[in-house]
């Protein structure tokens, strides 16, 4: 019989994970980038006050599942920042740019139309609750962002083995790659240097190239493939 606070932990890991992929998702289609809300507070504290912030550190370290166990002010600040965003005044706001991703941005919100509140957002980080079916992290998108961490833990392990220029590498990389187009050449790169998942469509391209690369300058670090089992 397996150990039943380790399978609750491997649970509470996964929700983890998606908690910080539905999280990016929803940033990303309201254009913000992780410190809109600190700004946002910043330039209207009658808002949103400077104290109950998502600060852009946090929110950055959640999105990427590194914060194993958040405070229970984390979560009042997400629902208050998503109540903030369901309503239509939005403070005065000097900044263009700003201005902009602030009266653009789209709420989380219930089917029946209540944003939510604290309670949903720690719900939703235990795995008790999913985010709307637009915004939630297909199993694929997850499989794509656990293969796209191990193509870069591979590359810095070679980096640093090699000591080698990152950029330097990257660029060798990506000639093996050879001719692609400019979105697919800046996927590769932010996922070697930020971490961002890779689309589907480069994912197998990227790996070809690494793998290509890491036999021209570290073979020893080569990754052996599992066969795969015929039917």
């Amino acid at each position: 019989m397996g150990n039943p606070v380790q399978s609750l932990q491997h649970k509470l890991d996964a929700a983890r994970v998606q908690f910080g992929r539905f999280l990016r998702n929803w940033r990303k289609r309201n254009g913000w980038s992780v410190t809109t809300a600190q700004d946002w507070a910043k330039a209207c504290p009658a808002v949103i006050p400077w104290p109950l912030r998502v600060a852009g550190g946090q929110w950055g370290n959640i999105e990427n599942g590194k914060v194993s166990q958040p405070q229970p002010s984390t979560f009042i600040q997400l629902g208050i920042l998503n109540e903030c965003l369901s309503q239509p005044e939005r403070g005065t706001i000097k900044d263009k740019l700003l201005r902009q991703r602030v009266h653009q941005a789209q709420p989380v919100l219930h089917p029946d139309g209540r944003p939510w509140a604290a309670e949903d957002w720690f719900a939703c980080y235990i795995g008790k609750l999913e985010g709307p079916e637009d915004l939630w992290p297909r199993q694929e998108d997850l499989d794509a962002e656990a293969e796209t961490k191990r193509l870069r833990s591979l590359f810095d392990q070679v980096v640093e083995h090699g000591g080698l220029r990152p950029v330097s590498a990257a660029m060798q990389v990506l000639r093996l790659a050879g001719e692609l187009p400019m979105d697919q050449v800046m996927a590769i790169e932010n996922a070697l240097f930020a971490g961002e998942r890779l689309p589907s469509v480069v994912l197998p391209i990227a790996k070809k190239a690494l793998y290509d690369w890491v036999g021209t300058v570290a073979v020893e670090l080569v990754p052996i493939e599992e066969p795969i089992e015929e039917a």
